[in-house]
């Protein structure tokens, strides 16, 4: 028997910070929720300095090339870019905890940092694609069943994320982080909490007199989940070495991620316990390349890059029942050249795979304009990572200030029927207002009937289904409250109960950012501050022996404190602090009553 989620929740939250926003005085202009290009620090103000302009100018390289950012256009009032200074200040410690934050992503887990997750677009596991550098991240685990997990991937390293909402599939585009200054800088992050949680991250970037790079990066964790196992520890580094002198840009750059994780336990408090749910894993995944690249794509009339990668995937096999190491590796070859003039972007790209005894050319057109009162975007692709063809396109028109308006269709076939499906289309349509420079935003999602990827990773019962077409509806809210105050909530509700799809969504967080300027005037000190509540509906999929497995939909609590004192920032993340017993997979339990807490800084030697 199925039981209504429990709404009131949500609505209730909902209807008295409404009425808070709407009758609030208005204090100033929309709360930013697209970040600018990641601006280079320069050092603090030593005690005889009052200008950051006395850096001399020598001091300053040319920027290291990074690769194009997404040329599709969004509503306001919603984030889906992250700078540097906001990645480390979201309080997400993996990538898929970051991208919970772009309406429309689901994320699944098996309990704490080191277990597995999976991540869904619109409820269809496995729509989001990641790029690091132009390079996309394809996963190479064959237990993920083409499902990526995205937690593998490193946020540490990161100077920029940025979400592409197209309406079939989420691309996220990454840049590595870089230096500009010959002043050699230098990092320190310390984290410790619950589940018996260490971690420890170390920065070093420095730019030569003759334009040469070298960066080295590392970080060290371990866990320990008494409950439910799936624990272990991990080491990850980042290396960054090249040249860069006005317009040309040669680098390499290697991410390493090597990690051990105990065997994760399945219903430990109801069922039969399976202590062995998902088996131990020991082993790497490693990203290397190299590039060259000419001028900058956020801001040249011409660039190019040619990258050539290798991705890793391997296994160390300690069991004396089945010795050996295993590994799966990948070649991947990136041409890419794009032109920018009068409010027109239009590129094109050659991406090479070459592994498991094949080679796969997948070419992409991506194209862009942006007027003052209408953007387009279209991007199309012939035989992506699962050989799909794919084409997107999506229309903002902005007729007023105040008024925004989008519409966005997805069509991908797959090459195969049988592995991937008839072809399948999403379609889009959303309208933003603002109210007292506040967005209020809605809009209504229509999939059609497709071939859905499980999450085998799992349990190899939750594979691929079946669904029929369905549709959803979205909606969000977000601005200033008052003062430093902020607020902002999204949901969605389809309209029937799906695989991998939970009914009903909703995130609210409410936020406060000041740094006392009034008293404060040297702009040595800032507060963050902030408050998520999340509710997702129950979890349903196959079980294997034509039934369905369930795990009940659940809302959760967490704050996030942040707050910098010069070039230090500590930091206190509490996340479930009232112990719900909750699922988001049926059987794997979630951390209860989680504190991080630790700090982050920064020196210029």
């Amino acid at each position: 028997m199925r039981h209504a989620p429990p709404l009131h929740i949500v609505p209730a939250l909902v209807a008295g910070l409404l009425v808070a926003l709407l009758f609030a005085a208005p204090l100033g202009g929309q709360v930013p929720t697209d970040t600018a290009p990641p601006r280079v620090p320069l050092p603090p103000a030593r005690a005889d300095t009052t200008h950051a302009d006395s850096v001399k100018v020598d001091t300053v390289k040319a920027p290291i090339a990074v690769a194009a950012r997404p040329a599709m256009p969004e509503l306001r009032g919603r984030r889906t870019v992250w700078d540097r200074d906001a990645l480390f200040a979201s309080g997400a410690l993996t990538l898929a905890e970051l991208l919970t934050q772009v309406p429309g992503v689901t994320t699944y887990l098996a309990g704490f940092i080191a277990a597995p997750t999976a991540t869904s677009w619109y409820g269809e596991p496995g729509r989001v694609r990641v790029y690091l550098d132009g390079v996309e991240m394809d996963g190479l685990d064959p237990r993920e069943g083409g499902v990526r997990d995205l937690a593998v991937i490193q946020l540490w390293t990161l100077e920029e994320v940025a979400a592409e909402r197209a309406a079939g599939e989420l691309r996220v585009f990454l840049r590595s982080w870089r230096v500009r200054l010959t002043t050699p800088e230098t990092r320190t992050d310390i984290l410790t909490g619950s589940e018996n949680t260490n971690l420890y991250r170390g920065f070093f970037g420095k730019r030569m007199q003759s334009g040469g790079v070298l960066q080295l990066a590392a970080q060290q964790y371990s866990t320990t989940s008494v409950r439910t196992a799936g624990d272990g520890d991990a080491l990850g580094a980042f290396t960054r070495v090249g040249v860069a002198r006005g317009r040309l840009t040669v680098d390499g750059v290697v991410t390493r991620f090597s990690r051990t994780r105990s065997a994760t336990k399945r219903y430990v408090l109801s069922g039969s316990p399976d202590p062995a749910a998902i088996g131990a894993f020991k082993g790497l995944d490693q990203a290397a390349y190299v590039r060259v690249a000419w001028a900058d794509t956020d801001t040249a009339h011409f660039w190019a890059q040619v990258v050539a990668a290798t991705l890793l995937h391997a296994e160390r096999n300690d069991s004396t029942q089945a010795p050996g190491d295993t590994a799966v590796s990948q070649a991947q070859y990136v041409a890419t050249a794009g032109i920018r003039r009068w409010g027109a972007t239009l590129s094109a790209t050659a991406r090479l795979r070459s592994g498991g005894g094949e080679q796969r050319l997948a070419p992409t057109v991506r194209g862009g304009w942006e007027g003052r009162w209408m953007a387009v975007g279209a991007v199309a692709e012939l035989g992506g990572p699962d050989s799909t063809r794919r084409v997107d396109a999506m229309v903002l028109l902005t007729p007023f200030q105040w008024l925004h308006l989008s519409a966005a269709h997805s069509v991908y076939k797959p090459d195969s029927l049988l592995s991937g499906g008839s072809q399948r289309t999403t379609s889009r349509a959303e309208a933003g207002v603002r109210v007292f420079d506040r967005w209020i935003t809605g809009g209504v999602v229509r999939r059609s009937a497709a071939l859905e990827l499980g999450v085998p990773v799992f349990d190899p019962s939750l594979a691929p289904v079946a669904v029929p077409s369905v549709t959803g509806v979205e909606g969000g809210l977000s601005g200033r409250i008052r003062g430093p105050f902020s607020f902002e909530w999204r949901g969605i509700k389809w309209a029937a109960d799906g695989s991998y799809r939970p009914t009903v969504e909703s995130r609210t967080m409410l936020s406060v950012q000041t740094g006392f300027e009034r008293w404060l005037t040297r702009h040595q000190f800032m507060l963050q501050a902030s408050a998520v509540h999340e509710y997702r509906g129950a979890f349903e999929g196959p079980d294997g022996a034509g039934g369905v497995q369930r795990a009940e939909g659940a809302s959760t609590f967490a704050t996030l404190l942040d707050i910098r004192i010069g070039a230090a920032h500590v930091f206190w993340y509490n996340r479930n602090p009232v112990g719900k017993v909750y699922e988001t997979v049926p059987g794997y339990l979630m951390p209860r009553l989680v504190q991080l807490y630790g700090i982050r800084w920064q020196f210029w030697n």
